[in-house]
């Protein structure tokens, strides 16, 4: 029994260690060295060593849960019939999770799911057990699948190993002569007397990642219904994390959080109209958006607004003599096509659309150029203290990822009248 407690006591330095090196990094917001990579990469190995040399210890001497509550009185006894496979549902996980927190007899399935060093997996205070990795990374999917915003920008995973990401991009502000892919240029032969050489100006991308977390609390009698407790927790984490990065994505500070659209470099904002009423949108806005984006972006452009506009898309108008006729910019939905259509492409009303006359009400731009990187999905962690007078148990999850407009600043076309005029892949309206 006493070599059960000095491999625990083992385990536990290595775990502290472990911590002290993510504690370290995290502190000084930066990734791990390659020596301090090792090390932790070492400790996992050892965790993994002394939990197979402590788990045959116990098979070997037949020691059983009853003897282990006399050293460990506060720890729940396991079932005896061993392990019974994965979780068929994530609300089965969770409920396992929760009656382990309570100090109900434990499922080994839960001891499975091996939690990350600073997460013990089986000791609830030191911040849960992780979910299975099969029943929760369907929410991330279906945000990320079924999401209008989410679905149509760049995403990039971040490796095991990192904690950012760092890309080179072309810097280039002008199509001019001299200008293009930051400062090559070409001649042809009979310019070549005196050529001068030429190179690429290139900037850097960096990104680190954020964390987005999300907290929610289960009665005492939801918790007893699996299959309730699934479409409560998935839906509704699905929903508001899709929320949270759609609206971080349209007007996201860059601090903790993305750096949305219409805080980027990169934006092109048409004036509004002489004489325009206030928060109204007209023929000609629609017409200027549109050409102010950036060409070859059009094949994946859509336009972005708040649905209070979408009478005033259906009226838009063009003047003939005295009168005027609908200009038939605005396609309304279909049984074939479920979002409207402005010139061609999908018009889509989304909740995080600023207000009607406000900057951002109706914006037309390639989400592809928009880059998100994230890093090991979802990640769940429960407690049962947080709620202790209300009989209710906690989830969190926390996801952590970041992301930012591609483009830094405008593009100046090669040839153009006007002195002002720009392009880029996000346009949007100025405050009428």
């Amino acid at each position: 029994m006493l070599k059960v407690m000095e491999l625990r006591r083992k385990l536990k330095h290595l775990k502290d260690e472990g911590n002290a090196v993510l504690a370290r990094t995290e502190a000084e917001k930066r990734a791990r060295t390659p020596e301090e990579e090792a090390r932790f990469a070492a400790v996992n190995k050892e965790m993994d060593a002394v939990d197979a040399q402590m788990g045959e210890y116990i098979r070997v001497n037949r020691i059983s849960e009853d003897m282990l509550r006399t050293y460990e009185p506060n720890r729940p006894a396991l079932d005896q019939k061993g392990s019974a496979g994965p979780f068929r549902s994530f609300g089965e996980q969770l409920i396992a999770v929760a009656d382990y927190t309570r100090g109900k007899r434990g499922d080994n399935r839960l001891f499975e799911v091996r939690a990350p060093i600073g997460m013990g997996e089986t000791i609830p205070s030191d911040g849960g057990f992780l979910v299975q990795t099969d029943l929760i990374e369907p929410i991330l999917k279906r945000m990320y699948d079924h999401s209008q915003v989410l679905s149509r920008v760049r995403r990039i995973p971040v490796s095991a190993p990192s904690n950012s990401i760092m890309m080179r991009t072309v810097d280039e502000t002008s199509r001019a002569n001299g200008s293009r892919w930051g400062g090559i240029r070409a001649y042809w032969e009979a310019e070549a007397d005196s050529t001068t050489a030429t190179k690429p100006k290139f900037g850097r991308l960096e990104m680190k990642l954020e964390k987005l977390m999300g907290v929610c609390y289960a009665t005492e009698e939801l918790l007893s219904d699996a299959a309730a407790l699934e479409a409560i927790i998935s839906e509704g984490f699905k929903d508001e994390f899709d929320f949270k990065l759609v609206d971080a994505i349209i007007r996201g500070t860059g601090a903790g959080q993305p750096l949305g659209l219409l805080n980027g470099g990169g934006l092109t904002t048409i004036a509004k109209e002489t004489g325009q009423a206030a928060d109204t949108v007209v023929t000609e806005n629609v017409l200027k958006m549109w050409r102010a984006l950036w060409a070859p972006s059009r094949p994946l452009a859509v336009w972005l607004y708040n649905q209070e506009l979408e009478d005033q898309l259906e009226m838009l108008s063009v003047s003939i003599g005295t009168g005027g006729a609908l200009s038939m910019l605005f396609t309304p939905p279909t049984d074939v096509n479920p979002f409207g259509r402005i010139k061609g492409r999908p018009a889509i009303p989304i909740e995080q659309a600023s207000g009607p006359g406000d900057v951002g009400d109706i914006m037309l731009v390639n989400l592809g150029e928009y880059l998100m990187i994230d890093k090991g999905g979802l990640q769940a962690a429960t407690s049962v203290h947080v709620q202790f007078l209300t009989d209710e148990t906690t989830f969190r999850f926390v996801y952590r990822c970041n992301g930012q407009p591609m483009w830094k600043s405008a593009l100046t076309p090669y040839e153009r009248t006007a002195s002002t005029f720009t392009v880029s892949p996000y346009v949007t309206l100025a405050a009428r």
